[in-house]
């Protein structure tokens, strides 16, 4: 069972590990788990101290589905702690086209905050660009994110 707090690891290509915190529960996004990804790589031989690693960079936020990685191997439960971060502040944005493999511009973006509702600002604006895109991500994709700085999937930007 997983909850606020969990700290996973994920070893990636069994030269390094990342870890990960479950943060929040996000009500305006399918329910789904929102996580923090923190920037350092660790050793593979490396003992977590949690409180050093709350501490660290976040890369980036996510919402994802955490047990479809569990179940697939490709990260585990490695603690908790109490530190969530700043979770009153974390934006999301997403754009509401079908497709976007052909799109270089849309009209249609949302943003929202956890547990906050959706507000259309219709074309992406500065002040929003810095959001983390808002999708239900697969774990596959948070590995590719990890591990190249970019989802596999083409997401307009």
């Amino acid at each position: 069972m997983t909850r606020i707090g969990n700290i996973f690891c994920a070893e990636i290509d069994n030269q390094y590990k990342v870890y990960f915190q479950y943060v929040a529960k996000d009500w305006e996004q399918l329910n789904s788990a929102v996580i923090r990804v923190f920037k350092k790589h660790y050793a593979i031989d490396y003992v977590p101290n949690f409180d050093e690693i709350v501490k660290g960079e976040v890369q980036f936020y996510a919402h994802v589905l955490l047990n479809d990685g569990i179940h697939e191997g490709v990260w585990y439960k490695a603690g908790t702690h109490k530190d969530l971060g700043d979770t009153e502040n974390i934006g999301f944005r997403l754009c509401s086209e079908g497709s976007y493999a052909h799109m270089t511009k849309s009209y249609r973006w949302y943003v929202w905050k956890i547990n906050q509702p959706h507000i259309r600002i219709g074309e992406m604006m500065k002040e929003y660009e810095h959001y983390d895109m808002g999708w239900v991500f697969p774990y596959r994709e948070i590995i590719s994110k990890i591990k190249t700085g970019k989802f596999i999937i083409k997401i307009l930007d």
